[in-house]
């Protein structure tokens, strides 16, 4: 009699699983946009039956919501979504990844986020070189003017580009150099990725790319920096491509799962 149990048991386990793979396999499909219960049974490979009985189930505990074109997100998932961004400790999510860039590398590598008008370091893994960059954790600078800064920056509008560089010459600066400034930008941003050398005099070079959320923002930025002379123009385009692949993975790791 036990032996007979256990087997229920186990179907039932199997049967259950199914489920709710299923009704997460909806859930996909609805994330790109409303979608009718027909067309979700076709696509998914399932019968009109099961198909309208999960969604109606979704409905029921408002994971799902009808609308005239079909079924959308409803008003639970969108709440999770909120608190799940909210709950983001993006420094703990990046550390592996920044680790492994800099051992693969060699060169410091930080993460930051932007604050406004301002760009803030928000953790850094010490390279391997003797020679490091003295930037910590904590320290502020404004947006327009490093690396990480500008990679910040790449959805931004040419105007705010323009602004903010104004801003952080204290108005000082000619209308010749703001048009190379967005005209670099522009650069910057048809590669997805940010060559910057410091404006301090230290010789310091560094690459950057943004990192984006669930909704397809920029978030964070992370980057490699080193001397110049470590950092040259040979290597940059190999480093980039590193760069890039620990910004890409950061990214899914928080929940981007690409163009939509």
């Amino acid at each position: 009699m036990q032996d007979g149990d256990d087997k229920k048991d186990g179907a039932e386990t199997v049967k259950g699983t199914q489920t709710l793979m299923r009704a997460l396999d909806i859930m996909d499909e609805v994330i790109d946009g409303p979608i009718r219960a027909a067309d979700l049974a076709r696509k998914l490979g399932m019968s009109k039956t099961t198909a309208h009985r999960l969604v109606q189930a979704l409905k029921s505990r408002n994971y799902l919501s009808v609308t005239r074109d079909g079924f959308a997100l409803g008003p639970k998932l969108l709440q999770l979504g909120v608190l799940a961004t909210e709950q983001i400790d993006y420094v703990r999510v990046a550390r592996p990844f920044m680790e492994l860039l800099s051992e693969r590398t060699g060169f410091c590598v930080f993460v930051g986020k932007r604050e406004g008008d301002w760009s803030r370091h928000l953790e850094r893994v010490t390279g391997t070189q003797r020679l490091r960059v003295a930037t910590a954790p904590g320290d502020r600078r404004p947006v327009a003017e490093t690396g990480l800064g500008k990679a910040l920056l790449l959805d931004e509008v040419e105007a705010t580009w323009e602004r903010l560089y104004v801003e952080a010459k204290d108005g000082k600066v000619t209308p010749a150099q703001i048009q190379a400034y967005v005209a670099e930008m522009r650069g910057h941003k048809a590669r997805g990725e940010v060559l910057h050398d410091s404006e301090l005099g230290d010789g310091v070079r560094s690459i950057a790319v943004p990192i984006r959320d669930a909704k397809g923002q920029i978030c964070i930025a992370i980057s490699i920096a080193s001397a110049a002379h470590y950092l040259t123009d040979d290597l940059r385009p190999g480093l980039a491509e590193q760069v890039m692949r620990s910004a890409e993975l950061i990214s899914g790791a928080v929940g981007y799962s690409g163009p939509r």
